[in-house]
């Protein structure tokens, strides 16, 4: 049985995003659409800053900048780190039905961010139930990888893998970064899974509905 341990309730509306930082856990708001920066230990606001971004659920860090997922906008905003933004791009997958049903006509954008290095830039996108790797100086899109379940969410890097949170299976995956093949998984019954990151060889990871934020000890 996974190991799931609180850390704290985030003091935000809803959080739906997280980046670990060596100062700091980044925490993007969907509701207020704020960042806030936490402490590790209490969960104490650090920093607040207001975003112009709309139901954002997905925040990385990188280049000397926030990225902040818009998911309404259908937007990938580029920030300072005071929030304001340097500049706002299309979604990959933009217009993509959601989740694939054709019945369903709402759309939605981004969630999971994940800066590699100035060449790259992990974005998941649930509607297109894909992971795009994208140049974050030009903004556009390398290639791309299946993702596993049908809604993909928070993503990092770790020792060559990437591992990503699927919110409807209730799931993290351990992935191929070059197939999308799946190589191991972990079972997170609740809380519900959305943003998530690794900080200290712990998961990190926070539930928009009940705001714990959550570890889980890494797999060797």
């Amino acid at each position: 049985m996974t190991e799931i341990r609180d850390e704290f309730v985030h003091p935000g509306p809803q959080p739906n995003g997280l980046q670990a930082a060596d100062d700091g856990l980044w925490v993007i708001d969907q509701v207020d659409n704020h960042l806030y920066k936490l402490d590790y230990e209490t969960g104490e606001t650090l920093e607040k800053l207001p975003t112009e971004t709309e139901h954002s659920s997905g925040v990385t860090l990188g280049g000397g900048h926030l990225w902040v997922a818009s998911t309404f906008t259908l937007e990938l905003v580029q920030c300072n780190m005071d929030g304001s933004s340097v500049a706002k791009y299309d979604t990959p997958g933009k217009g993509i039905v959601a989740f694939g049903n054709p019945d369903n006509q709402r759309v939605s954008g981004a969630h999971g961010m994940e800066w590699i290095d100035d060449d790259n830039m992990w974005v998941a996108v649930p509607p297109a139930q894909r992971v795009y790797l994208m140049d974050p100086g030009t903004m556009t899109v390398k290639r791309s990888i299946p993702s596993p379940g049908n809604r993909p969410h928070g993503l990092f890097m770790h020792e060559g893998s990437m591992w990503l949170a699927d919110t409807g299976a209730c799931k993290v995956h351990k992935l191929d970064p070059e197939t999308g093949d799946v190589l191991d998984e972990i079972d997170v019954p609740a809380p519900e899974l959305h943003g998530m990151t690794i900080h200290d060889g712990n998961l990190w990871f926070c539930c928009a509905e009940t705001r714990r934020v959550c570890t889980v000890p890494l797999p060797a």
